[in-house]
């Protein structure tokens, strides 16, 4: 898998996560509604952050690293 490739997955699973958290904070009431849908935003907010750090990455010079040179 290259790097955006990973990136896109990354993405993806973001998107998917804030559809959920949505569903919860709409559909849901009660005690736990917000608490879950919290965690939830948490959860994006962390890997929202590895993909900031996945685009700091410069591909040149990872390959660079990489092959020794």
């Amino acid at each position: 898998m290259n790097l955006e490739a990973c990136r896109g997955e990354l993405q993806s699973i973001i998107r998917e996560l804030r559809d959920i958290e949505t569903g919860i904070r709409n559909d849901f009431s009660g005690i736990g509604q917000e608490m879950c849908a919290n965690c939830v935003n948490q959860l994006i907010g962390h890997y929202g952050r590895q993909l900031t750090t996945l685009n700091n990455v410069n591909q040149n010079r990872l390959a660079d690293w990489i092959l020794g040179t």
